[in-house]
């Protein structure tokens, strides 16, 4: 007689373990759950639902007897017990697994992600070629899903709230994430990164309502990515192959004298070419390593002036340098380890004629004379300084002018060089003579 009676002891103490086990689950510890999905953008939502535990039901939280649809209880779990507990995606030190992809994935989709984001679009073998092997690097694929997250447009404003209620307290995690997932997901005590968070949550919401639904599955985070990748990693490149292929003869006379570290065909309009609607033009960055490091030439030319251009720069490269070897901009520059200086050279002159004109109408709105300068432009170099500063960074514009007269046409930033801080009280095209 007693053996059944311990079996049966046996069996109800492993029933209390269980129970026991049950209560202490964080994915069963809720009795209500509400959900916040607006948004308030260039169109606006503010829907408001609840799933009660007692009937896993979503409602309206307005209309607490309108029906949804029902839940299924293994979704709710999985999103309580994500929120609750504290996981691996936490932290974002590596991005593509917070959102359920690894480099597994890069190696197997690569080719078709390729495709799908250039579909529509002539490209060549060789930049295919060079896109599916950055998108395979996992380091690069990592450093472009880093920027697909948090909120960094103003005229974008995605919410969900999600507060998980019991007897005791309520936990609340939000997120205002305006990329595919909406992440990261925060509460009060650390943020998440997690992108199934987002995918349960979704799962949650209705199909036919105005939601955030779409954002929160990540239907775009592919596009979204590969876009991440191309502007970082890839657009230079293609940009330098197309005008490579376009001149191979250019390329190779300037090669001889320069590396040639940026090259875009363009159509474009700015104060030194192009004029009012702008002009199709070959844009060029060259460094020459004998002279700086810090210094680069920046040259345009139109696509049927080439020849001009190609010949000029390499012919009055070394005459360019002479000038401003005892400039004292010029020389800062060279032993600034955190500047870079750019000489400009459009056709066969450093100051174009479009820039010269744009710089006496700013001299005019100065209030100073236009014609101040008039028969000194010859030979004038148009040098631009960009100096970083820990976070901030100082851009200027100068014109040499070939008898020493220092002119600062624009300053940007909050310093310059060595100047005391009263000296950038104007800001904008000041044109100011400067004394060194």
């Amino acid at each position: 007689m007693r053996k059944p009676f311990l079996t049966i002891l046996i069996f109800l103490f492993g029933i209390q373990i269980l129970i026991g086990q049950n209560n202490n689950d964080p994915s069963n510890d809720w009795d209500k759950i509400l959900i916040t999905d607006a948004y308030g953008g260039w169109s606006n939502f503010d829907n408001k639902f609840q799933i009660k535990k007692q009937d896993l039901l979503l409602t309206s939280l307005e209309k607490p007897d309108s029906i949804i649809k029902r839940i299924d209880p293994k979704l709710v779990s999985e999103l309580v017990k994500s929120i609750r507990n504290t996981n691996d995606y936490a932290t974002f030190k590596n991005p593509l697994i917070s959102f359920g992809r690894d480099s597994l994935w890069l190696i197997n989709n690569a080719e078709n992600l390729w495709k799908e984001y250039t579909k529509g679009r002539k490209t060549t073998k060789e930049i295919d070629a060079i896109a599916i092997n950055t998108i395979k690097d996992y380091k690069k694929a990592n450093h472009a899903a880093s920027s697909l997250e948090g909120s960094h447009s103003t005229d974008d404003y995605p919410v969900i709230i999600v507060s998980i209620i019991n007897e005791k307290d309520t936990l609340s995690a939000y997120s205002f994430g305006q990329y595919p997932y909406m992440l990261p997901w925060n509460t009060k005590k650390r943020r998440i990164y997690d992108s199934k968070i987002s995918e349960l949550v979704a799962q949650l919401l209705p199909d036919k309502l105005p939601n955030n639904k779409e954002r929160l599955s990540g239907i775009n985070f592919n596009t979204s990515f590969v876009k991440e990748i191309y502007s970082t990693f890839l657009a230079d490149k293609e940009n330098f192959l197309e005008a490579r292929n376009a001149f191979p003869g250019t390329f190779r006379s300037l090669k001889k004298e320069f590396e040639i570290s940026k090259a875009e065909i363009v159509d474009m309009s700015s104060i030194e070419w192009g004029g009012l609607v702008g002009r199709r033009c070959l844009e060029m960055l060259l460094k020459d390593s004998t002279i700086s490091k810090n210094i680069q030439f920046y040259t345009i030319s139109g696509v049927n002036e080439l020849l001009t251009t190609k010949r000029s720069i390499i012919r009055r490269k070394k005459d360019l340098i002479n000038l401003l070897n005892e400039n004292p901009i010029y020389k800062y520059t060279l032993n600034c380890g955190n500047c870079l200086g750019e000489i400009h050279w459009v056709k066969s002159k450093s100051l174009s004629t479009e820039a010269k004109n744009e710089f006496k109408e700013d001299l005019e709105e100065n209030g100073i004379d236009k014609k101040k300068y008039n028969g000194r432009y010859k030979d004038a170099i148009f040098f631009e300084l960009t100096e970083n500063r820990e976070s901030e960074r100082s851009f200027s514009r100068w014109i040499f002018l070939k008898d020493g007269t220092l002119i600062l046409w624009q300053l940007r930033g909050n310093y310059l060089m060595n100047f005391p801080k009263d000296f950038f009280a104007n800001q904008g095209y000041i044109c100011k003579e400067v004394m060194l």
